[in-house]
């Protein structure tokens, strides 16, 4: 099974729009909200190298494999080249 992990704050609208746009394409998703997690963020930012929230990486379960996807627009772009491909 293919799912989402999305690291982000309540109120960040590119957060809310990731949230979406995964709710749009009728992905599996977590929604962890990370506030009040200062260390859990630095560590986050150290492990994917990545300065921003949102941070969305895709999971697999049958393999236990994880992508880094990126913020927002890299996560809206992902699905625009799966589309691509699938055509």
């Amino acid at each position: 099974m293919r799912y989402f992990e999305i690291y982000a704050w309540t109120d960040c609208p590119y957060c809310v729009n990731a949230k979406e746009l995964l709710i749009s394409k009728q992905e599996q998703f977590v929604f962890c909200c990370i506030d009040q997690s200062d260390i859990l963020l630095s560590f986050l930012k150290e492990k994917y190298d990545w300065q921003t929230v949102p941070m969305i990486i895709e999971k697999n379960t049958d393999n236990c494999e994880e992508k880094f996807i990126g913020g927002y627009t890299d996560l809206s772009e992902y699905f625009d080249t799966q589309e691509c491909e699938s055509d």
